[in-house]
């Protein structure tokens, strides 16, 4: 069995959860209009930090995870690709797909990923930290880890890149830096 990030973060948040979510996946969830609403705030957010990596191509996951991850190692293996989207990644039957990588020095990535949230919470460290596992297994060299996350009171004339607060996450063990 493959388990994903949001069942990784569900398990941490609630073994219940996860179990209803493995065992019973029929079972649909109730969404109500704030559910649906928080949800769409969450695409729009992930659209509008995508504009602060110019360049950057999204990976197609239409034809499944193998072709996902197929797709983004010939991206990781293309130097003209400053960023990719939706980068997917398996390892130990785990599957990630990050929201950003972008590509740095030395054949390292800045792992980004985009919370339509104000405030930092712990399953947003969990889930970033399962994508580190996966990724550092995988063979991929990070630099550095990024949580971004929107600023509610942002100043006149700030733009986009000075409305989202960072929360770094070293990509060694160190404690976490907040920017």
């Amino acid at each position: 069995m493959r388990i994903s990030k949001s069942k990784f973060v569900a398990g941490v948040q609630c073994l219940k959860r996860l179990y209803w979510q493995v065992h019973k996946p029929e079972l649909p969830a109730e969404l109500d209009d704030s559910s649906e609403s928080r949800i769409e705030q969450g695409r729009e957010v992930g659209l509008l930090a995508r504009q602060l990596f110019p360049g950057g191509v999204e990976v197609d996951s239409s034809n499944g995870v193998e072709q996902a991850i197929r797709a983004t190692q010939e991206l990781i293996a293309n130097r003209e690709v400053p960023a990719i989207f939706e980068g997917t990644f398996e390892h130990q039957r785990v599957i990630v797909k990050t929201d950003i990588l972008q590509r740095r020095k030395e054949n390292r990535w800045r792992l980004v990923e985009v919370k339509s949230t104000a405030d930092l919470k712990n399953h947003h460290l969990e889930g970033v930290a399962i994508q580190r596992y996966v990724l550092s297994s995988s063979g991929l060299k990070l630099a550095s880890i990024w949580l971004a996350h929107i600023n509610l009171w942002p100043q006149k004339g700030d733009s986009l890149d000075r409305n989202a607060r960072h929360t770094v996450l070293p990509a060694g063990p160190k404690p976490v830096t907040h920017l």
